[in-house]
């Protein structure tokens, strides 16, 4: 196992003020989120030549990440993503060697990216970059954090994840080109699409009322936490209870922690809308038990 790891210092509710509009005099316009990634590396299926020839992958893919300008304007905070990298298989083509490998992402909030299917060539000689022109190595890469850019986004201001589902779309079309790496990205591809369109819009939205609802609850605004949580409840209860906690190919997507907004709505004594999710919900009766 090849490890390496950045420490993290996570700033959430800063970030959460400042969707707010209660920190706003915060904002800066030349400051940037700030990615701090922690990577590691599992290389336990290759031979001892092949561990050795990725030993300075981990390293130069963890100061590439952080170092990269992923957002450019609000609220500087620093937003932690674990990733983790699974090799499976190699093969070698001139300067070049290819793999096969698995690639995961975590969030603080229980959110997992999770795609088996990853075919990449990697050489030591040149160095990794981000953006243009596309590569099978740092594209997927790319690829994912937009789509944890987007999700970020939502919980703080209501379906701000756009623009970064946007970015995650054209990654995923320049990786029609790439004709020898494409495993995977017909489906791949789809799950940006998805999130641009209305697919998700409710529970996206629903998603920022929970954070918003949590947040006031403790700082004992209990009438705008309220307003907040009901809201959160009511547009959940457009879509599926499946969508609290969306299961998605190899993908956790957890939108809601459902078990803390009923906890919250008790706290509130917001009966009415917890008997109508305890009818909506029926496939969890204890989690009504209150």
């Amino acid at each position: 196992m090849v490890h390496f790891t950045l420490h993290i210092i996570s700033r959430y509710y800063c970030a959460l003020l400042l969707a707010l509009g209660i920190a706003a005099i915060l904002a800066s316009p030349a400051s940037s989120q700030v990615i701090k990634a922690t990577v590691e590396v599992s290389a336990d299926r290759l031979p001892i030549e092949e561990k050795q020839y990725i030993e300075g992958l981990c390293p130069s893919l963890t100061a590439l990440i952080n170092q990269y300008p992923w957002v450019k304007d609000g609220y500087k905070y620093e937003f932690p993503i674990s990733l983790n990298l699974y090799f499976d298989k190699y093969s070698h083509s001139g300067t070049f060697r290819r793999y096969t490998a698995g690639i995961m992402l975590g969030l603080r909030n229980g959110i997992q990216l999770r795609d088996r299917r990853w075919d990449f060539r990697y050489t030591r000689d040149f160095p990794l970059h981000l953006g243009e022109p596309y590569d099978p190595l740092t594209g997927m890469i790319e690829f994912y954090i937009w789509m944890c850019l987007g999700l970020e986004a939502d919980r703080y201001n209501p379906l701000a994840g756009q623009p970064y589902y946007e970015k995650a779309r054209v990654t995923a079309e320049k990786a029609r080109f790439e004709i020898d790496y494409y495993s995977g990205w017909d489906v791949r591809r789809e799950l940006p699409r998805d999130f641009l369109a209305d697919t998700y819009r409710d529970i996206r939205t629903a998603a920022y009322h929970f954070e918003a609802g949590i947040y006031f609850l403790g700082k004992d605004d209990r009438e705008t936490a309220r307003s907040h949580l009901i809201r959160c409840a009511e547009l959940a209860m457009n879509g599926s209870p499946e969508l609290m906690e969306l299961h998605r190919d190899d993908h956790i997507i957890r939108f809601i922690d459902a078990d803390r907004l009923v906890a919250a709505l008790v706290e509130l004594e917001a009966w009415e809308v917890l008997k109508k999710m305890e009818k909506w919900d029926k496939e969890n009766p204890k989690r009504y038990e209150y």
